[in-house]
Parts: structure tokens; sequence; C-alpha cells
């Protein structure tokens, strides 16, 4: 009887704790206000003979913004190599109603590991590096494992690094939104240095942050420099991404938006918990806009940044050893997979190939998506997170994408 007693007691317990934290989220709910005046939107034309599909494209934004939930979100498309337009609606902060533009930063989560990948894959076309050595030729410090792990596995999620652990006896309940500062690359490996891989490396896949952190550590011991300055060296400052910077106070080129988590209600969010991205700054600790990430995205389809050679490594799904492609058809930093398009001229659908990377924290959301048969890049990212991580942001992302190559097809 007394245990029957104690189970009733502890639901009561847990029935009051819910009734709690749903009365807290309530009382700190900010309504989304309704873009007026300078948050109504922004557009920026950099190519007028996309005209007609820029204006169904900026009338559209508002609709994009109100259906992710979001206070604000900003977009950009680039075609055949060239920043075609980029534009912004609501606001990047409600309280002081500060209207987002297209120089808004945004926090944009795992969309930082395609911009990782390509700097170590330069590292690697330089002779800087070799991505099928032992990374503890690299990082001697990293305790050694039951097998090597090489940077090409750790690039793919093949290497058995294990992602964010859950539970009650972390700091947070999740090590994707921890808040403490780690003084170095160095420490913030002691997370999970110590830990057993999940699996002999390229026998299965397992998608981890951490992995990427143990890349920026090799990228500091071959440039000797901070992972941010090689990064700014031979990726940021060649491209012109100017505003895209770790998210640090002081490193940040420009005003960044305000993340905000979304709630029960359709019409309102709270302001997202504070994080710090220090232990994590090469796999999801990056800001940037959509301008500076269609920029990235346009080099990806062309010389200049990667060789031949090179590209096709990166932007190639890799397999597990028994010939089976990875489960998410993951290359080296980029998910390689398709885009459902219908035929101009048949009305059938097809499918054409698709090379994305999404991104969600504590408070944002965004996506990156290249088409390169139709060499269109489509960036986007929103100052909210909520139910269905980065999904519904890739969603409206392909939406555009479809639009602009219908416009292409009927020119």
């Amino acid at each position: 009887m007394s245990v029957i007693k104690g189970i009733k007691r502890s639901l009561l317990v847990i029935a009051l704790l819910v009734v709690a934290v749903t009365v807290s989220v309530i009382a700190l709910q900010e309504r989304i206000p309704a873009p007026v005046g300078a948050a109504a939107g922004t557009s920026r034309v950099y190519d007028e003979s996309y005209d007609e599909a820029i204006a169904s494209l900026h009338e559209e934004l508002e609709a994009y913004r109100a259906s992710l939930v979001s206070p604000s979100i900003s977009a950009a498309v680039g075609v055949g190599g060239h920043l075609v337009w980029a534009g912004a609606t609501g606001y990047a902060d409600i309280e002081s109603r500060t209207p987002a533009t297209p120089n808004t930063v945004y926090a944009i989560g795992s969309v930082s590991k395609p911009i990782t990948a390509v700097l170590a894959a330069l590292l690697w076309q330089n002779g800087l590096l070799d991505i099928d050595v032992d990374v503890r030729d690299y990082v001697p410090s990293f305790p050694a494992k039951e097998y090597t792990i090489t940077l090409r596995q750790l690039l793919s999620h093949q290497a058995g690094i294990r992602h964010y652990g859950f539970g009650w006896t972390l700091p947070t309940f999740s090590e994707s939104a921890l808040n403490r500062e780690f003084a170095s690359i160095d420490e913030s490996l002691n997370l999970f240095a110590n830990d057993a891989l999940l699996f002999e490396p390229d026998t299965d896949f397992n998608y981890s942050t951490f992995g990427y952190t143990l890349i920026a550590a090799v990228v500091e011991q071959v440039t000797g420099r901070s992972y941010i300055g090689g990064l700014r060296e031979h990726v940021l400052e060649p491209l012109g991404m100017g505003r895209t910077s770790i998210d640090r106070a002081g490193q940040i080129g420009g005003s960044r938006a305000t993340d905000y988590v979304g709630t029960f209600s359709k019409k309102a969010v709270i302001k997202a918990p504070a994080t710090n991205s220090s232990y994590k700054w090469a796999g999801g600790g990056l800001v940037s806009t959509p301008t500076d990430l269609v920029r990235f995205g346009n080099a990806m389809l062309r010389d200049g940044l990667l060789s031949e050679t090179t590209r096709a490594a990166v932007l190639t799904a890799r397999t597990l050893s028994s010939g089976e492609l990875n489960p998410q058809h993951y290359g080296l930093g980029w998910r390689i997979g398709g885009l459902v398009v219908t035929d101009g001229e048949t009305t059938e659908e097809k499918i054409i190939t698709l090379i994305h990377h999404g991104g969600t924290r504590a408070g944002s959301t965004a996506i990156l998506m290249i088409v390169p048969d139709h060499d269109i890049v489509v960036a986007m990212t929103a100052n909210t997170v909520g139910r269905g991580g980065s999904g519904p942001i890739t969603g409206v992302a392909a939406r555009v994408a479809r639009q602009f190559i219908r416009f292409e097809a009927a020119r």
C-alpha cells in the first residue's frame, strides 16, 4: 500500500512540475509583433534580370516568417556564381523592435560543419595535412582508442565519436546547450576524449558535433593559429565572408539577432537560455548571414577555392565498410540528397541532386542549399527554433529553390 502511495505522490510531484513549467513559459512568452516600418521587409536586388522571381519571393518572405513562428527570417539566393538577391523581414530583437536586415548576423548551428570541412579540405589540398592518417599524428594528446581514427572518418561522422549526451546529471539536460567558457579547443576535448568509440570506424555512422571539435584541434596544430584564425585566413577572407565568425562578443562582424524558442503558441516565443559555444565552434558555434553563406555556396560549385579533385571528395556521399552508403548520404561536411522538381515540358516529377546542410541550436535555425544542376544556392536563417528543428526552414528553402528553377526554365 505504501508503494502505491509513493507512486501517487511521485506522479503528483511530476504533475505539479509540469504545471509550474507551463505557467513559467506562459509568463515569459513574448508575442511576435507584426512587422511594421523597416521591419516589414528589406530587399536588396543585385541582378535586375531576376526581378520577377525576386518580387514574388520578397512578397512571400513574410508568410514564410509567420509559418516558422519566428520573430525574423533572412534569406539570400545565388545563381551562376553570383549573389542575385538578399532580403529579411521581422525583428532581430522583439523588445527593442530592432528590424532584421540582410546584414543581421544569426547563429547557424551545424551549418558550421561544411565550413569547417572545407577548411580541412583546403589544408589537405595544400599539403598541410593528410585526412587518411591517424588523427593522433596531429593531436597526440588525444587518448589512443581501440582503432585508428582519421580525419576523413571524422568529417563524415563515421569515426565512432559520440554526439551530445543527455541526462539529469549534466550541468544542463543536454550537452548541446552548455553555458560554460572553455579556454581552448584542447580543454573542450575533455568532454569526450576518454569515452570509448561507439563502433569500429567506417562500420557505422553516428552524427557527432564533438568529432568536429577534434577536427578543430587538428586545424590549430597544422596552421599554428586558433581555429577562427585559420578559418579567416583560408576561407572567410578569400570569399569575402566578413560577417561570419565564432559566436563570441567582440568577434561578430555586425548586429546579432536575439535567439528565441518556440512555445505552445503559434504567435509567441520566449528568449532562448544563455549558452556558450566555445566547446563546439567548428561543428555548431559559428554565426553568419545568408549573404555570406551564399558566397560560400557559390564557391563550392566552381574552381578557385577547392580543386575539382578535392571538391569531388568533399561532395561525394561516403560508403561504410559494408559497401552501403551511410544513412545520411553524408560526404565530407555535406549531405548529398535530392530535390523533387517538376519537369517543365512533361510536368512529371524528377529528382535532381541537392547538396545541403541544416543547423539548429538553442534559439536559431539555418539552412544552406546548393542545386548544382542549375547552379543555384539558397541560404536562410531564422532567430527561433521550434518543433521539427531545421526541417521547416529546409522546406521553405526548397520552395525558393524551385521558384528559381522554374524561373530559369521559363526564360
